[in-house]
């Protein structure tokens, strides 16, 4: 059976930090809320793996990254749905880039497909509240901008995308 799994970057040292501010939202989550079962990352690619395979998933992608950790800096939010009925609120890092090529790379490990649609964010909540940039507002008012070094991480992941439990990590 195969299991879902998430190749992710995690933040060292500021997970508090973005988990209080995705609580500051916490009135309107609904089934996504960092924090509560989702622990901060960024995605370089979620997958589906037997169990048995992880272990040399892992030594791969570590092996075939030009680099491990990055430096990102969160100073934008994202509000964005794909449905107009569930609404996502992320933090955008700089250096797009180089999370580019390093999904490409992962993509390249599993043997996946690069998708043209990768957009490097971290997850605050999905909400079903149409008005939630109301409060996404006045978070940004009082939001100081996260800086951390991210490390590569391998972790389950539930059918949400939710990062719950890790694996391996640098």
């Amino acid at each position: 059976m195969k299991n879902r799994y998430n190749l992710a970057l995690i933040p060292s040292s500021e997970s508090d930090a973005v988990v209080k501010y995705a609580h500051f939202l916490l009135d309107i989550a609904d089934g996504y809320l960092l924090g509560e079962h989702s622990l901060p990352h960024v995605t370089l690619y979620q997958f589906q793996a037997n169990e048995s395979d992880i272990e040399s998933i892992w030594e791969k992608a570590y092996s075939e990254l030009n680099q491990t950790s990055i430096e990102l800096a969160f100073e934008k939010f994202s509000c964005i749905t794909f449905d107009r009925t569930v609404f996502w609120v992320s933090l955008l890092p700089d250096n797009d880039d180089v999370l580019m090529k390093m999904h490409s790379i992962v993509a390249n490990v599993i043997k996946q497909p690069v998708k043209p649609s990768y957009d490097p964010h971290m997850t605050l909540i999905n909400t079903k509240d149409s008005s939630y940039e109301n409060l996404v507002n006045k978070l940004a008012k009082i939001y100081t901008p996260i800086k951390d070094t991210f490390v590569l991480a391998l972790g389950r992941s539930d059918d949400i995308g939710q990062l719950i439990e890790i694996i391996y990590f640098c």
